[in-house]
């Protein structure tokens, strides 16, 4: 009997298919499930412009197809000089940076010679040194951070969420504030979203599928009802889905009822998942925490979403600036364990500035340059507000 068992299990454990190698599509097919649905369309949309510029200058065969580093920095180098949208205007710098990293994802996907590292400057220098003049061109003629300046401050995301109209009280300000959960909260760009533990939300969510008819489109976004219809129904909502057209608009829709300063900026659907993650990344949540939530793949795609140079100068100089020119000094009983925190401790007073005397620059003199100043705070704020330095470098050496 022990024997007949063996040879029953040995039977049961026998391989019974044989292996067949993928085709090439489904290889690909695989790769690209791998990506969110955006990712997929913007890689794929801007691999057709790429694809219809080589057509147009004569280059043979599809970039897939280069086979060697150089020829491939050529041909990109090439794009990235010559490009403009299909009715001969130039693209914004946004649009310049997405389509560097959409190309550099098909590359390191389906070119012969993967890896490349494309956005790579040390690797790929003539490539990014067109990329950077073509960038500042565009900031030249006005297509730069003010036009890419689509993202939400934080005292204007307070306004949108307190605005009358973005109350889940009527049929459409319940759509709005959805679509805000979606936008902003949740970065939305998967279709299966986990809703947060916050009961706020939830209870909105809640509300908005407990006014769905119960037989309607299979579609998220319906359309509102007017107050004719909700008493006739008892429904806040028709069977049938939004527009595309209205979906689409609806960011800026929010920018403007809510009186947001939409002068030269460009609020789209986008503009919630990147005021997500600017926000987030400001605050020091780190790339793994912030993709979980944005579904990107690779941290790299996130340096497309990062605050412009110009803007993280400014609120740091803010910070410093009210640190050094505030007269309460940390007390005894009171620490700080971050520049954060300190700021905190040193904006619960301010006074105005003293002007700067004589006295204040008698280390200062000429046959005394590079020297370190150790001064109690209120003669570095004297010497500050002066305004007495003039071609040189200061360092800060903030100490608990």
């Amino acid at each position: 009997m022990p024997p007949q068992k063996s040879q029953n299990k040995s039977k049961k454990n026998k391989k019974t298919f044989t292996y067949v190698a993928p085709t090439e599509e489904e290889i690909k097919s695989m790769q690209t499930a791998a990506r969110g649905k955006a990712t997929h369309n913007s890689t794929s949309t801007w691999i057709n412009v790429l694809e219809t510029f080589r057509k147009d200058i004569g280059l043979p065969g599809k970039i897939d197809d280069v086979n060697s580093k150089e020829e491939l920095e050529r041909q990109l180098v090439l794009f990235f000089v010559s490009c403009k949208q299909q009715n001969g205007a130039e693209y914004s710098v946004q649009s310049i940076k997405l389509a560097r990293f959409a190309i550099a994802r098909h590359i390191n996907t389906y070119s012969k010679i993967r890896p490349q590292e494309i956005t790579n400057k040390n690797i790929y220098s003539e490539l990014y040194n067109a990329i950077t003049g073509k960038i500042k061109l565009l900031t030249d003629q006005g297509l730069g951070e003010i036009h890419d300046a689509d993202a939400f401050t934080q005292d204007e995301i307070r306004k949108i969420i307190n605005h009358p109209t973005m109350q889940p009280d009527s049929p459409k300000g319940l759509i709005r504030c959805i679509f805000w959960h979606n936008a902003f909260e949740l970065a939305l760009q998967a279709e299966v979203i986990s809703i947060p533990a916050d009961n706020a939300v939830i209870q909105d969510y809640e509300l908005y599928f407990s006014k769905r008819p119960p037989i309607c489109e299979d579609a998220f976004y319906l359309q509102p009802c007017n107050n004719n219809e909700v008493e006739f129904t008892g429904y806040w909502f028709k069977s049938a889905q939004m527009g595309e057209k209205l979906v689409k608009g609806l960011m800026k829709e929010i920018a403007t009822i809510t009186e947001i300063n939409c002068d030269k900026r460009k609020f789209t659907n986008h503009s919630g998942r990147k005021t997500f993650i600017q926000i987030s990344k400001s605050e020091g949540i780190s790339d793994n925490d912030v993709m979980s939530v944005s579904w990107h793949k690779n941290p790299h795609s996130l340096a497309y979403y990062e605050r412009p140079k110009s803007i993280l100068q400014q609120n740091t100089l803010s910070q410093i600036n009210s640190l050094i020119y505030n007269d309460t000094l940390l007390s005894n009983d009171k620490t700080a364990n971050s520049f954060s925190s300190a700021l905190e401790i040193f904006n619960e007073s301010r006074s105005p500035l003293q002007q700067l005397n004589s006295n204040d620059l008698n280390e200062l003199n000429d046959g005394q340059q590079n020297k370190e100043i150790n001064g109690n705070d209120e003669t570095i704020k004297k010497i500050l507000h002066g305004n007495v330095f003039q071609n040189c470098n200061i360092t800060f050496n903030v100490n608990k």
